[in-house]
């Protein structure tokens, strides 16, 4: 009985150690090389972000996030936006440990909050790309799509509410992604 009593209590301490690795992002509105140069720059003066991989030609971002640190998606878009133009699509690898999936789940991810949309209900593990689907994260047309899967009000808003089944407070940030 002491010994399940000890069992218990490491369980329940251990955290669970998922992290936001990289992302993919791709940008709207550029024209020419210095438009790539300005979202560049702007990406790589965000505080989390490790590394920033330019393609010119596919105006898209492969960005690496400095492991162990908080990453806030929104900050990523702000950078962009910023810098004069929009985000066409981000999507996300991130770390899981066993982590079960299905539409409308809300899971906490490196400090934040996912809600899952059009996703089957799974088990995952292992490193998996997600691709956000809020407003501002892909286009209007893309958003109206993915808003056919959930009735949660927090989908338009973008922040906990009461529809949301999940202990966080009201007026939170989470973020709505797909597999």
């Amino acid at each position: 009985m002491k010994n399940l009593i000890i069992a218990f209590l490491l369980f329940i301490s251990m955290p669970v150690s998922a992290q936001i690795k990289s992302a993919d992002l791709t940008a709207s509105g550029l024209t020419c090389s210095m438009c790539s140069k300005a979202i560049y720059k702007a990406l790589s003066n965000v505080p989390f972000i490790g590394t920033v991989t330019a393609d010119i030609e596919k105006s898209s971002y492969a960005i690496t996030f400095k492991p162990g640190s908080k990453v806030v998606l929104d900050d990523v878009k702000k950078a962009v936006t910023d810098a004069g133009f929009t985000v066409a699509a981000l999507k996300v690898t991130a770390a899981f440990e066993k982590t079960e999936v299905y539409n409308d789940a809300h899971i906490d991810l490196g400090g934040s909050t996912f809600h899952f949309i059009n996703v089957p209900k799974q088990t995952i593990s292992g490193d998996k790309t997600f691709t956000v689907v809020d407003k501002n994260f892909l286009p209007v047309a893309g958003h109206k799509k993915y808003g056919k899967f959930t009735t949660m009000k927090c989908y338009e808003t973008g922040y906990m509410g009461a529809c949301c089944p999940h202990n966080i407070a009201a007026k939170t940030r989470i973020y709505h992604v797909t597999l």
